[in-house]
């Protein structure tokens, strides 16, 4: 499980974005952000086995294999090999972190990454910056996510929640290094306590506990 936490050191408030990874294939683990001064995002959750649409479980599985690559991270834009259709954040593409100590980035090599992105299911609006075709909008969305997975180690979070973390985020942020980032491990219980799905029990008449 990983965490990132960001400090921004010209004010005397505490700039964080948490990511909790566990490893595991179901409950990959969460996210949260604290911009100080009581502006708190937490509780997103990443997505697993059960999630449809681009997800790289690969790489999810690679993380219980080989562990997490804890450590300090920072906000990156997207590397000019990948020809990005867009240099900002936006709600329907991906926010990447790099480590910012060699030996990090040693070990993210051994995982054939160069750091780690958020990101939500796909990336039709960008693709559709890349076509004039509407019917070619889902080729070049995946062909995005394979630009994407080539180099950062993925995470996804639902279409929901990355509208909200991504306007949360812009409303706070004046500058994308005032967010210094630390990734750590959690524990999966934790994490499964938090993002399992209810479970509605139905009484023998029939009716919704």
């Amino acid at each position: 499980m990983f965490l990132i936490a960001v400090s921004y050191s010209s004010s005397a408030l505490a700039f964080e974005i948490v990511i909790k990874l566990t490893g595991h294939e179901s409950f990959p683990g969460l996210v949260s952000v604290d911009a100080g001064t009581g502006k708190k995002f937490d509780r997103l959750c990443l997505l697993g086995t059960e999630a449809r649409g681009s997800i790289d479980m690969n790489f999810i599985m690679t993380l219980s294999e080989k562990g997490i690559p804890e450590g300090d991270y920072q906000v990156s834009k997207a590397f000019p090999e990948e020809k990005w259709p867009t240099l900002s954040f936006g709600a329907n593409g991906a926010l990447r972190f790099v480590p910012q100590s060699e030996t990090l980035q040693k070990s993210l090599l051994t995982l054939g990454k160069q750091g780690l992105a958020l990101h939500a299911r796909d990336f039709y609006p960008l693709a559709g910056k890349m076509t004039d075709n509407p019917k070619m909008i889902r080729f070049f969305s995946n062909q995005l996510f394979e630009r994407l997975v080539e180099r950062w180690g993925t995470l996804r979070i639902s279409n929901w929640d990355m509208g909200r973390f991504h306007d949360f985020y812009r409303r706070n942020t004046k500058s994308d290094q005032q967010w210094k980032i630390r990734v750590t491990r959690s524990a999966l219980q934790t994490v499964k306590n938090i993002c399992a799905p209810l479970k509605v029990q139905r009484k023998p008449g029939g009716e919704l506990e």
